[in-house]
């Protein structure tokens, strides 16, 4: 190996190897800086290689954003092996950030929210990464640096020309095993993938072989996430749309990042290294706050069991035994009453056309109790039907829809959602039964609050969300409430009919 590139660069120690380059740290004699070099192996210098590191010094070289790699000098030796001089980082990728498992999400929703704002500023200029994963992105005491640009190509070039289609196969879109042409939705779904990642510690799908995985893309949805204490819904959501099989329906990368900001809030300036270095120190919404935190344990101010019965929910008190723990005993005639569970649910229907709607639901714990485990319970009207969960969890019996989860302590929230089909109408739930306890609910249609009654909403032509038969924004008189397992009555259009809305893969490892 060379030991000085250009008269300027000088060699010092190799910090990685990977596909057909190696990665040195060097001296700019003439500046006098460190900076990272990456050859092409000498071992592996036909034309198609250099011509790829030649497009990556030409296509970051072309893109200025701080989460963006910047690229110094481009350059081939005496023997004609080109290298490309970029800055260097001091960091880790995410894939060691990762080997522990899942992140809390706002470190998720800041690191990916980063990615997202460099794949937004490539899309600007034309640019298509191809390559979105793990390995890389990498994670600095500054922020996010996307990496390795050596297989992206301009928006509109054909794309895997000859059957060869280069990239990494856990993440590439399902249209690129079908060819076409370059597009940055392809972008979008690896970073749904990424973020999926980082919310689960895992991919949303099993697959033990390359064949598996490419299959995986190109037929079977994506598992749901598994509940996170206090994702909010906009983050789950995105995630979802990210991942789906038609680029159509996948966000543009630039609105990913708005989402995803929006979420982890404004990043900080404490070291996002040190922080993922102190796993006791308390969580911030920032991006120096990317640290794992041990999850602590729920502690009730006064231990309490919960006895689940057909009237409902029964409490009894407690008191210490002989050894200090707390026993169950017969609560006394004079005790004061428990303090029951309180909750709040907010209940919105985003979108709904074309016999599907999409659904996001909160539930607050508004008391002083906290809850283990949580149930949430009520009738799905309408002859809607539960299509998927956007997290795990739920699960619909005869009119009835659940959805379980663990952990909601005192004043804690938990995001989620769901899709579902329906014939003619989309009709509000009536009650929401959080462990058996009637909640306060917040009903809203297409972002306008609607009083919790058992109003139809209907979707009109072109998909705008709005009560049956009034003006928009007008609610229908209210019927009687319907418990949950009892979908509420709908009302009609003024027609008397209930309306309705109109390969194989190639490249590095993770």
């Amino acid at each position: 190996m060379i030991r000085e590139l250009a008269g300027r660069y000088r060699l010092l120690d190799r910090l990685g190897a990977g596909g057909m380059s190696e990665v040195w740290r060097a001296h700019d004699t003439v500046l006098d800086r460190e900076v990272a070099v990456k050859v092409l192996d000498t071992d592996h210098t036909d034309v198609d290689l250099a011509q790829r590191i030649r497009v990556e010094a030409r296509s970051a070289a072309r893109l200025h954003h701080p989460n963006v790699v910047e690229v110094h000098d481009f350059g081939e030796t005496e023997d004609g092996v080109p290298y490309v001089v970029m800055e260097l980082i001091q960091g880790r990728s995410l894939a060691t950030v990762l080997r522990d498992g899942a992140l809390p999400w706002p470190s998720a929703a800041t690191i990916c929210a980063q990615v997202a704002a460099a794949l937004a500023a490539a899309h600007a200029r034309g640019i298509v990464h191809r390559d979105v994963k793990p390995s890389n992105v990498m994670v600095t005491a500054d922020g996010v640096k996307l990496v390795d640009f050596g297989i992206s190509a301009t928006v509109g070039e054909a794309d895997g020309e000859g059957g060869e289609v280069f990239g990494t196969p856990a993440y590439l879109a399902p249209e690129r095993l079908r060819g076409g042409v370059v597009r940055p939705a392809t972008d979008v779904y690896a970073l749904g993938l990424l973020l999926y990642l980082c919310l689960a510690g895992r991919l949303p799908w099993t697959a033990s072989t390359t064949t598996q995985m490419l299959s995986a893309h190109r037929y079977l949805e994506p598992e749901a996430l598994p509940p996170v204490l206090g994702l909010p819904f906009d983050v789950a959501d995105l995630c979802r749309r990210c991942t789906a099989k038609d680029p159509a329906h996948r966000p543009h990368a630039a609105e990913a990042a708005r989402v995803l900001s929006a979420a982890a809030g404004v990043p900080g300036s404490p070291s996002l290294l040190d922080a993922l270095d102190a796993p006791t120190a308390p969580l911030a919404l920032t991006f120096a706050g990317v640290r794992r935190s041990r999850r602590r344990p729920l502690v009730a101010a006064a231990a309490l069991a919960i006895a689940l019965t057909g009237a409902g929910v029964a409490w009894f008190g407690t008191r210490p035994g002989p050894d200090g723990v707390a026993a169950l005993s017969e609560a006394p005639a004079a005790a004061a009453p428990a303090p029951a569970l309180k909750c709040a649910v907010g209940y919105a229907i985003r979108s709904a056309t074309g016999g599907r709607l999409s659904t996001a639901v909160t539930i607050t714990n508004t008391g002083t109790v906290p809850a283990d485990r949580w149930e949430l319970a009520f009738a799905l009207p309408a002859g809607q039907k539960l299509v998927r969960g956007w997290q795990s969890g739920w699960a619909q019996s005869g009119d009835t829809l659940q959805v379980r989860g663990s952990g909601l302590a005192a004043g804690e929230r938990v995001s989620t959602g769901f899709d579902a089909s329906y014939p003619g109408t989309t009709t509000l739930p009536a009650e929401f039964l959080l462990n058996g306890t009637v909640c306060q609910a917040q009903l809203s249609v297409a972002g306008r609050s609607v009083p919790p009654t058992t109003a139809a909403v209907t979707t009109r032509p072109g998909g705008k969300a709005g009560p049956a038969g009034r003006a928009a924004g007008a609610v229908a008189p209210a019927a009687k409430p319907a418990k949950a397992g009892k979908p509420a009555k709908s009302t009609k259009d003024n027609s008397g009919k209930g309306s309705s809305g109109s390969g194989k893969g190639k490249g590095g490892k993770n």
